[in-house]
Formats: structure tokens, C-alpha cells, sequence
């Protein structure tokens, strides 16, 4: 009994982390970013556009170190054997779960380049700091809903 009970935690802690940080990436995107162009221009919009990623930054970190910490344990659990299907393409279910990981990975490691190092940069221009900023952000959105839809899939193929 404590196995179902631990599995349903762990699987609902990562599904809960994920509604977060994806989540949070599509209200930035359809919702914030575009009421604050409405609103401010210039260095009062940047201002404010680096209040909200730092903030939403935080959610990130923490939600990929639990995502990380809940898949390692959902694989643990659901696969005593230890052949993890981390990164492996012997089958179909394989290959989707690896093409999963490999885009959390680049998620990952994109959401910390926008936020912890993009600015940093020298000799960057703002503007084009900006740019490659937004164009990122699009492209972890893109990512995400490609990685749900993944997820659904390799559900519903676990579930057959």
C-alpha cells in the first residue's frame, strides 16, 4: 500500500511543479507581456519586465530541481529493474521519454541562460538582449507543450 501512496505523491508533486513552470512561461507570454506593452515603454517596461522574471525565476529553479528530484524517483519506482529509459531509443516508448528529457534538459538550461546569464553579457546591446530573451522564452513555450503533449502520449501508451 505505501508503494501506490508514494507513487501518487511523487507523480503528483512533478505534475504540480510542471503546471508551474509552464504555467507560468503561457501567462507570461498571452497574458503579462502583453498588458505591459499596453501599458509602459522604454526603460519603465524593462524595469518592470526584470521585477517578473526574477521573480518567476525562482518558480523555475525550484520547479526543475523537483522535477528532476520526481522523475528520478517516478523512474525508480515504476522500474525496479534500473533500465531506465533516460536516454534510449530501443523502442517507441523509449525514444519518446528520451526526446522528452532531451527537451526538459534544453528547457532547463535555457530558462537559466535568459535569466541568470543573458543580461551579463558584454557588448550585448539591450535591444538585441531583449530580442534573443523573447525569442527563448518562445521557444521553452514551444518546447513545453511539445513536452506535455509527450507526456499524455507516453500515458496513455503506458495505460494499453
Amino acid at each position: 500500500m505505501a508503494i501506490p501512496i508514494a507513487l501518487t505523491l511523487i507523480n503528483f508533486l512533478h505534475e504540480l511543479f510542471t503546471v508551474i513552470w509552464v504555467g507560468g512561461m503561457l501567462l507570461l507570454v498571452f497574458v503579462i507581456m502583453p498588458i505591459l506593452k499596453k501599458q509602459f515603454e522604454g526603460e519603465k517596461l524593462q524595469q518592470i519586465n526584470k521585477k517578473i522574471q526574477n521573480r518567476l525565476s525562482i518558480f523555475t529553479y525550484v520547479s526543475i530541481v523537483v522535477l528532476m528530484a520526481t522523475g528520478l524517483l517516478l523512474t525508480k519506482l515504476t522500474d525496479p529493474s534500473g533500465t531506465s529509459y533516460f536516454i534510449s531509443f530501443e523502442s517507441t516508448f523509449a525514444t519518446l521519454l528520451s526526446i522528452k528529457h532531451i527537451l526538459f534538459i534544453l528547457m532547463a538550461l535555457i530558462a537559466i541562460f535568459r535569466s541568470a546569464i543573458l543580461d551579463r553579457i558584454k557588448g550585448i546591446e539591450k535591444k538585441v538582449s531583449n530580442k534573443i530573451s523573447k525569442i527563448l522564452l518562445l521557444s521553452n513555450v514551444i518546447f513545453a507543450i511539445v513536452v506535455l503533449f509527450l507526456s499524455s502520449y507516453l500515458g496513455v501508451i503506458a495505460l494499453l
